[in-house]
């Protein structure tokens, strides 16, 4: 879904119920009620009933505990330091996100609390008999933010605007819409694309091949709708001010579901100063936190929110046809023989046992995802001998020391820990070099790296093996590694084609076992998160493996307390 900043990663804390519920939350995810109706359902009621039995109850205990409009006024989120991009196309960063969900909206969303995709500026959709063709219809009241109609010719134009955009990272999810991946690719006019206004509120899609997982697709931010004015926005809110360090948020009176959006503004503020972030929320100064905090020092524990996240926190290796033009590392990393050996002397445990949720493989299980078997041992001789092998194959002397290069946040790892995976690589012949950058500007340095081995923190699009294993897929604009493996890509296309779910989800756990056994990915932790915001004084926010958080259910229910009667000691 998005790279993650540092923030997010929490150490050596206890898995508290939070923690353990949201794990077990992505391991037994409730199948999509949204489209039930159209491959099957054992339940008697339908899509829309299943979706406001969720929500109704949630809205009439809303209603009973919200304070009064002219207390709703302004709600103060203080995040990480570092300019927004505002353009949900272009953008990957998960920091972006969180206000990008208030600007800008999508035919469908994700609920914030089952996380399945239901109905935003879409109200209803059908799907052909061969599986191929989906009829969205739009909402009659979507209006953009300066009311201007959201037809379905301006959600067209969004989405080729998207495919024209070299820059956007996820436009190869549509590759699954016939002629997108041509389109992209300069290989045909946009008139080929298989995206159609059949009527001013009826949308047409015609997919190369059946895709069930549609609608989760279009949940994520990139596919919201947006305006060739980029002033003007199709969510819950429209940007008032930009100012240093801080963004407001007002409520947009032309949004088709304003009646149930409560708070006027939102303010975001971006401060790294992890005491001022401490004082402010003890005091009462602001509703939510969302950045560093001295956790010890939060005068309420019961306001800290910790919640294991749908990610996981990788290394992968970059071919040496990705890297810029004039490189100078080493290319026998592309080569699957000395990948592998350094997989072998990896010092798993100790690096393993700082993390809350070690993980082994790159996804992370959902139910009836086949267990795969990933890393977690060394295994020092046979590492020396797949490295002897991979010389010998190769024609490299057993004396060449060969260099690594490996970049990471900045404050990754301890000394002691580069020391532990220096030492690991000695015996190999391999040369550990470091390359560490500040967490704010480290993305923005990938592209252009010559790393041969990249650290990422990654949340998956949407419950699903996909939004990881995409990321390896030859052809996709999500794909930073460079990596290429035609049996890869032909079990996603078999399981894009599959008759049924279980046999889906065998296909895509095969792919992710031939990742692995090419040695591409060293895969480190499962994400956590962390937020200070008290659920007794905020209501609409609700714990998730997503870390996602609608700006339009948020709103105030209980009076902050009086910081004047707090003593500080």
């Amino acid at each position: 879904m998005f790279k993650i900043i540092n923030r997010i990663k929490i150490r050596k804390i206890k898995k508290n119920a939070a923690v353990l519920f949201c794990a077990a939350f992505i391991l037994n995810s409730a199948h999509n009620t949204l489209y039930a109706q159209e491959y099957g359902s054992d339940g008697e009621l339908s899509p829309e009933e299943l979706l406001e039995l969720e929500n109704s109850e949630e809205r009439e205990n809303q209603e009973k505990e919200k304070l009064p409009q002219e207390l709703q006024q302004n709600f103060i989120i203080v995040e990480m330091l570092r300019p927004h991009e505002l353009n949900p196309q272009i953008t990957n960063y998960s920091s972006d996100s969180q206000i990008l969900n208030g600007l800008y909206e999508g035919l469908f969303t994700i609920s914030p609390i089952s996380l399945e995709p239901q109905y935003a500026i879409a109200k209803d959709f059908k799907i052909s008999r061969d599986k191929k063709r989906w009829t969205i219809t739009l909402r009659d009241d979507a209006r953009f933010s300066n009311g201007e109609k959201i037809t379905a010719e301006a959600v067209r134009d969004c989405w080729l605007r998207m495919l024209a955009n070299p820059y956007s990272s996820y436009a190869s999810l549509l590759d699954i819409i016939r002629g997108a991946e041509d389109f992209r690719m300069g290989r045909c006019d946009f008139s080929e694309v298989g995206i159609y206004a059949t009527a001013e509120n009826v949308l047409s899609i015609y997919l190369n091949t059946p895709a069930n997982y549609l609608p989760k697709i279009l949940c994520h931010t990139a596919f919201s709708i947006t305006h060739s004015n980029p002033e003007v926005y199709s969510g819950a809110y429209e940007l008032e001010i930009v100012a240093e360090r801080k963004y407001i948020l007002k409520k947009n009176p032309y949004y088709w579901d304003k009646d149930n959006v409560t708070l006027e503004r939102i303010t975001f503020v971006q401060s790294d100063n992890i005491e001022e972030n401490t004082y402010y929320y003890n005091i009462g100064a602001v509703d939510w936190v969302c950045t560093s905090v001295n956790q010890p020092q939060i005068l309420d524990q019961s306001a800290i929110q910790i919640c294991a996240e749908f990610g996981t926190g990788f290394f992968y290796f970059r071919m040496q046809d990705k890297k810029p033009a004039g490189s100078t590392t080493s290319e026998l990393w592309s080569y699957p023989e000395f990948r592998n050996a350094i997989i072998e002397a990896f010092p798993w445990e100790t690096l393993h046992k700082k993390y809350v949720i070690p993980a082994t493989t790159l996804v992370y299980p959902l139910q009836g995802y086949p267990q795969i078997d990933g890393f977690d041992y060394t295994d020092e001789i046979e590492a020396a001998l797949k490295m002897k092998d991979a010389r010998e194959k190769y024609g490299v002397s057993s004396e060449q020391i060969i260099p690594l290069v490996m970049q990471v946040f900045e404050n990754e790892f301890s000394e002691e820990e580069v020391a532990e995976i220096r030492k690991s690589f000695e015996p190999l012949g391999v040369e550990l070099v470091l390359r560490t950058y500040p967490s704010g500007m480290y993305y923005s340095t990938i592209a252009s790296s010559d790393a041969d081995l990249i650290f990422t923190s990654w949340i998956g699009d949407f419950a699903d093996p996909l939004a990881f294993l995409e990321l390896f897929r030859a052809g996709s604009t999500m794909n930073d590694s460079g990596w290429k493996n035609q049996k890869f890509n032909e079990l996603l296309e078999q399981a894009a084609i599959a008759s049924d779910e279980q046999s889906r989800l065998n296909l895509l756990g095969q792919a992710e076992n031939i990742l692995l056994d090419e040695a591409m990915i060293i895969p480190l932790y499962r994400t956590v998160t962390s937020s200070i915001i008290d659920l007794k004084e905020v209501g609409g926010w609700y714990a998730n493996a997503f870390d996602v958080h609608p700006l339009k259910y948020l709103y105030k229910k209980q009076p902050k307390f009086n910081s004047a009667n707090i003593v500080m000691k």
